[in-house]
């Protein structure tokens, strides 16, 4: 099923963006959900292959969602999460999303024997998996490879930024070059691909997140994803922010570079989402993340206000 996307353009009347809710609906011909799961792997930035303590700006769940039970295996977290969408939203059709810390950082066996899991459900129709660029060595690849000609599989690689000097001053532990290495090995196996992206890193300018849209915008991506930097309890950055060595975006400004930043990027790519929401349990801020849908409202009026769509600024050249 590795069917590669195909170019859309933005018509008038639909969306001003290529959501990944309608890609989906497009690609299954229903609405499709992803369960999220946490297979009790780590990363390699923080058991000290790469570096010690994770992210900076990652805290103790590893980014995988608050609904995750991560004291069941992967077949009770799939029944339960599947059991509560379908209580909430009637659905049939699911994902199995492999979402906390680095899920291809295992050997083929072992992740094979965690994936096959998902197929023991009859409505999972594939795979959502995040992972980092210095994790998809070509045996893994090949694995997914082998999944996506029988199944959906969508790959999920952070990246962040292109700027090396911010990688590591939030402990990436992985460079730009080894992201675009990455991409063009799992491109060449016809993968879908989709990248993470975070405004307001410590230390960037606005023209230097700018240099991230574009070169994103021209490579091989299928799919991106855009957060505001979020400062989650307990983590280093909480410290960072503490120190006065953190300033949040505003709302305002933020908006204006995400709607900036959908100009630019190019039709065919999915838009994953465009806000990180925060809870009050586990985030500082900022104040606005606690808002997602007012903040995705004033994307869309803005997006309107400037009569503009994706795409509408896209260049081929960086």
């Amino acid at each position: 099923m590795n069917t590669q996307l195909d170019v859309k353009t933005v018509e008038t009347g639909s969306p001003r963006y290529r959501t990944f809710n309608n890609y989906l609906k497009e690609y299954f011909g229903t609405r499709v959900y992803r369960v999220p799961i946490d297979a009790g792997f780590t990363c390699p930035n923080r058991d000290g292959v790469r570096a010690f303590g994770g992210c900076t700006f990652c805290d103790e769940k590893g980014s995988g969602a608050p609904t995750i039970d991560n004291t069941l295996n992967v077949r009770e977290q799939l029944s339960t999460g599947i059991e509560r969408i379908t209580g909430r939203y009637k659905a049939k059709k699911f994902l199995g999303y492999f979402q906390a810390f680095t899920n291809t950082y295992a050997p083929q066996a072992v992740l094979r024997s965690l994936y096959d899991v998902c197929f023991e459900f009859e409505d999972v129709v594939g795979l959502c998996i995040g992972t980092r660029p210095d994790c998809m060595p070509d045996n893994v690849l090949d694995l997914l490879a082998e999944y996506d000609e029988k199944t959906f599989v969508w790959l999920e690689v952070g990246l962040q930024t292109i700027h090396n000097r911010t990688l590591d001053l939030i402990n990436r532990g992985h460079s730009a070059e080894e992201f675009f290495d990455a991409l063009e090995r799992a491109k060449a196996r016809r993968l879908k691909v989709a990248t993470h992206l975070i405004f307001g890193l410590p230390g960037e300018t606005e023209e230097e997140m700018f240099e991230t849209v574009r070169k994103v915008a021209n490579s091989s991506v299928d799919g991106v994803k855009i957060h505001q930097l979020c400062v989650y309890k307990g983590t280093p950055m909480e410290r960072d922010l503490q120190n006065g060595n953190i300033t949040f975006l505003s709302e305002a400004k933020y908006v204006q570079m995400v709607c900036d930043s959908l100009e630019m990027l190019p039709p065919h790519q999915i838009i994953m989402r465009l806000v990180a929401e925060g809870s009050r349990n586990d985030v500082v801020g900022p104040e606005w993340c606690f808002d997602k849908r007012h903040v995705m409202d004033a994307i869309d009026n803005e997006m309107a206000r400037r009569g503009t769509s994706q795409g509408s600024r896209f260049s081929s050249v960086v």
